[in-house]
Order: structure tokens, then C-alpha cells, then sequence
């Protein structure tokens, strides 16, 4: 079954019969590790969101999977999936901080509370649309196209807002 294609795979899920739980489990081991990478970035790397998240951006695929129109485009709905998951998320969990404020009067958990390694400090320091775009190019590895759909954006805007994210990067790398 390691050489089907996400068509193949999705079609045998599908069936809800037979090897269709591991055709769906190839499916997450195909693509979990580029879901969380994006999901942390969603979530400012923090490990237990970016688990939950992934948790249910997953569950969600697999109850969902008979409203995918078109095959062959299981990745590209997985991550929308994984936006409103984690968007979702953060919605909540902000909401929960602010009542936990007002009853405790003690401050919520801020980004900067949060241990984050280098690399995940520099894309948290850039605004959440750029850091988006930058781990959807790099990290999921999608089009400007792909991007440019996924987001809203014109195909130029996705453009530029990649490549001056990228000069803020070099830029706090060279200080």
C-alpha cells in the first residue's frame, strides 16, 4: 500500500470497509509532519495546541472525507482543514485566558511565556499572515498559487509578502 496515490488512498478510505483505516493511516503518515509544522507556526509552537490541533484537524478529515470533490486534492484540503482547526483554537483558547484573567486577576499566558527555539522566535516576531506564508512555501512546500487560493490573496501580494518576510528573517539572522 506504500506506493498508492492520495487518489488511490482516499478512494479505498472511502469504501468505510477492508484496509480502508490504513489507507487512512498512510494518509497521516504522508502529510502529519508537514500539518504540524504548519500548525505550529499557526499556534506559536506551543506543543500541546499544535498536538490537539493536529488531533482534530485529522478526526475531522477522516468524518468529513466524503465531501472532498476532487481526489487528488487531499492535501490542499487538509491544510484548510488545519486552518479552521487551529483558528478555531486559538479563538477558544483566548477566550478561556480572558475569563481566567477576570476571574483570577492574574495575566493570561503571553507569547512571550512560551519557550520557543531560535527559528520559531524569528517567525513568531513576523506578522501571523507573513509567518503563514513563509511555512506554507517552505514547509508544506505549496505554490504561490496554492498559497495565493489558500489565503485570499492576489498572486503578487503572496509574492511579496513572502520574499519581505524572508529579508526580516535574513535580516534578524545577520544581527
Amino acid at each position: 500500500m506504500q506506493a498508492l496515490t492520495d487518489i488511490q488512498l482516499v478512494k479505498r478510505t472511502l469504501q468505510r470497509r477492508g484496509d480502508a483505516s490504513l489507507a487512512f493511516a498512510k494518509l497521516y503518515g504522508r502529510y502529519q509532519g508537514k500539518i504540524a509544522a504548519y500548525i505550529g507556526a499557526k499556534v506559536l509552537y506551543n506543543p500541546s495546541l499544535v498536538d490537539d490541533v493536529l488531533q482534530d484537524t485529522f478526526m475531522t478529515a477522516w468524518h468529513k472525507l466524503e465531501q472532498l470533490k476532487d481526489h487528488d486534492k487531499f492535501f490542499p484540503w487538509i491544510v484548510t482543514i488545519a486552518r479552521n482547526t487551529a483558528m478555531d483554537v486559538l479563538r477558544e483558547k483566548k477566550r478561556v485566558d480572558d475569563i481566567s484573567y477576570l476571574l483570577n486577576q492574574e495575566e493570561p499566558e503571553t507569547e512571550e511565556d512560551i519557550d520557543l527555539g531560535e527559528t520559531e522566535k524569528m517567525l513568531a516576531n513576523l506578522e501571523p499572515l507573513d509567518r503563514e506564508i513563509v511555512v506554507m512555501k517552505a514547509v508544506l512546500e505549496c505554490s504561490f498559487e496554492e498559497i495565493s487560493s489558500q489565503l485570499g490573496l492576489a498572486l503578487s501580494a503572496s509574492k511579496m509578502r513572502y520574499y519581505r518576510a524572508l529579508d526580516r528573517l535574513k535580516s534578524e539572522i545577520t544581527l
